[in-house]
């Protein structure tokens, strides 16, 4: 049997919560990082690369919760930065296109040094450190929008390869690979969970809601959500036994819904929330993670 984990974007926020349900499954079975697979897109690809690595989780805490060096002004426009996202969905007339316009954004936006923003810690502690053979991480090129999944093969340095999948356009500067720049891998869907397809088991986290409460509705996220849920039939279709975890009520109180997720004084709260859920979903996890 072969397993699959796929670890969704989220900010830092979700960087913590995904680690802490990582350590509370482990406690409780369910050992993530010995996946044959494991998928990371943004704050995935943070979590992911150290669960593949064994890498001490709880330490990765205090990490996101220091403040990722930012242009000023730059998280506090997170609204008009959405603004501009919709006006983009709205122009563009094919998920391709979508992608390349946030692209020119990417590029175009004021940032802090590239260098500076791949120096961080949080991708620092990955310097040096060799490719793990079960790890992918996911970005976008900026140029042409195509998806790129890194992996041991590609050649490219872990520490730029992750950072690279948590360029938010308009926020953190596309990073440089080669001869091209790329951006979060999250522009595509914050999951890319359909590069899980062919494994036997395969377990998803989500950082965000896969469904609004009754009588609210928008029209970004009907997109997303309807992405995301072709992606999971597809795994479906492969032959998996799927399993999503979803925001507990905790989390999306601490997330504010995912309107949070990019506030590192969150984290901490995040990190215990995501070992108490872990608790409540150890049984269906195992059952599929045991076969």
């Amino acid at each position: 049997m072969t397993r699959a984990l796929v670890l969704g974007g989220g900010g830092p926020v979700g960087v913590a919560w995904e680690a802490g349900l990582a350590v509370g499954l482990a406690g409780e079975g369910v050992a993530l990082g010995e996946a044959d697979l494991i998928v990371g897109t943004s704050a995935g690809s943070i979590t992911g690369s150290r669960l593949a690595l064994q890498m001490d989780l709880p330490d990765l805490v205090s990490v996101v919760s220091q403040p990722l060096a930012v242009e000023a002004g730059a998280t506090e426009g997170m609204g008009e930065l959405m603004s501009a996202w919709g006006e983009a969905v709205a122009r563009a007339q094919t998920p391709e296109a979508l992608r390349v316009e946030l692209g020119q954004l990417a590029l175009a936006a004021r940032t802090v040094d590239e260098g500076a923003f791949v120096g961080a810690e949080v991708f620092a502690q990955l310097e040096g450190r060799e490719w793990p053979a079960s790890f992918r991480c996911t970005a976008i090129d900026t140029g042409t929008g195509a998806l790129l999944v890194w992996d041991q093969t590609a050649g490219v340095p872990l520490q730029r390869g992750v950072a690279s999948s948590c360029s938010v356009p308009g926020v953190f500067p596309p990073v440089t690979i080669g001869a091209g720049r790329y951006m979060d891998g999250g522009m595509r869907t914050p999951l890319n969970a359909d590069l899980a397809a062919g494994h036997d088991a395969v377990i998803v986290v989500s950082c965000l809601p896969l469904a609004l409460p009754e009588g609210i509705s928008d029209p970004m996220f009907d997109m997303m959500s309807g992405q995301i849920e072709a992606e999971l039939a597809t795994v479906r279709d492969g032959g998996a036994a799927l399993e999503v975890i979803v925001p507990s009520q905790e989390f999306l109180d601490i997330s504010d819904w995912g309107a949070s997720l990019m506030d590192p004084g969150r984290a901490a709260g995040a990190y215990r929330a995501g070992i108490r859920q872990a608790a409540a979903e150890a049984a269906r996890l195992r059952a599929v993670w045991s076969g």
